[in-house]
């Protein structure tokens, strides 16, 4: 404080810098603006209703319960592929089922294979393999309720023989006898099997002629036994000439 002599006048005046009312002035301001946007917010959530006010159902998400105890089918759009000429198995499901359960499909399914409308199993043996998915139609009916799916299924065709492996033979591959055969190696095949078979008579001519040298039999026995051993000869031509006919006129109707 301080005495004031101005113009003859004499008074008390209180003294302050003009950064003390600067900082007066924001503190003032700041305290305002805090004020206002507590009572802003104090008002919106006034406005806003409570969850306990909301009348059931209003909450824009469904109820687990309710969800479960609807009729749908859990089966999904896309069902297994299935291979041709292997058996193939597959058990449709529904969910929120209360009672017995009736399944039917709308559409044609793959040859082979067949739907039990009271298990929904799927099951068979595809025969052929489908060029594109067949589009099938679920259907599932509990007696009150009926739900139902668009699912496709896809059928394989197998590039390779379906064969069962031996035992005996666990690890060697499928042999191509049909490209063999296309290819000739079938009249090789029985081009060996007829000289192994003349040689097999020869022998035996020979081996029978020399017991009965040893025996000492007469010229009549030698000439049954040559006379036998000429017919088994031709017997061994005229199967090798029909195995090559048959050979050949298999190779004729199926030529590309």
């Amino acid at each position: 404080m301080r005495r004031n002599r101005r113009n003859s006048h004499a008074g008390l005046e209180f003294g302050g810098s003009g950064e003390d009312s600067f900082v007066a002035v924001v503190v003032t301001k700041l305290t305002g603006a805090l004020l206002f946007i507590l009572l802003l917010t104090m008002v919106i959530m006034a406005l806003l209703p409570k969850a306990v006010d909301l009348p059931p159902g209003t909450s824009g998400e469904k109820d687990p319960a309710d969800a479960a105890s609807t009729l749908a089918v859990a089966t999904p759009e896309t069902l297994p592929e299935a291979i041709a000429g292997r058996p193939y198995t597959l058990a449709l499901a529904a969910t929120g089922v209360k009672g017995t359960p009736t399944w039917s499909v709308a559409g044609e399914l793959p040859e082979g294979l067949t739907l039990e409308p009271s298990t929904g199993l799927l099951h068979g043996t595809p025969r052929a393999g489908t060029p594109k998915p067949v589009e099938l139609v679920v259907k599932v009916r509990d007696g009150g309720s009926t739900a139902t799916r668009t699912t496709s299924l896809v059928v394989y065709q197998s590039d390779r023989p379906l064969t069962t492996p031996s035992w005996w033979k666990p690890g060697l591959p499928p042999v191509p006898w049909r490209a063999w055969l296309e290819q000739g190696f079938g009249f090789l095949v029985l081009w060996l099997v007829y000289l192994v078979g003349m040689n097999a008579v020869g022998s035996l001519q020979r081996w029978s002629l020399d017991a009965l040298q040893a025996e000492q039999a007469g010229d009549d026995e030698r000439q049954a036994a040559l006379r036998r051993f000429a017919v088994y000869r031709t017997t061994v031509r005229v199967a090798g000439l029909t195995a090559a006919a048959a050979l050949a006129v298999w190779l004729w109707r199926h030529r590309v």
